[in-house]
């Protein structure tokens, strides 16, 4: 059974110019500095500071596996997109869930 999926990886990777090693390092390298910046985040925003960077830095690491599949893959499904933005909401609701149980 793995064997057929690494096939199916490889040829998927293949036919849209994805590597699944790179996306993968991108998306889960990201997240304990996604966590990281989160917190920093959630700092800056109780001592009423600036978020900006904080929530720059923390949108990036969000979405950086996602811009890499974005710009490096060519002729995508429609429905890479739709999964892809749908990831990308569902992401932004609970992550801001979150958030909004922390702030005092």
């Amino acid at each position: 059974m793995l064997d057929s999926v690494a096939t199916l990886v490889n040829t998927l990777a293949g036919r849209y110019g994805v590597n699944p090693l790179i996306f993968g390092v991108l998306y889960f390298g990201s997240m304990p500095l996604f966590a990281l910046s989160s917190a920093w985040w959630l700092r800056r925003w109780r001592q009423k500071r600036s978020i900006l960077l904080p929530m720059l830095v923390t949108g990036l690491l969000f979405i950086g596996a996602y811009l890499y599949v974005l710009v490096a893959g060519r002729n995508l499904p429609v429905w890479v997109y739709v999964f892809m933005a749908a990831m990308v909401l569902l992401g932004i609701y609970s992550t801001r869930q979150s958030f909004l149980k922390r702030r005092p």
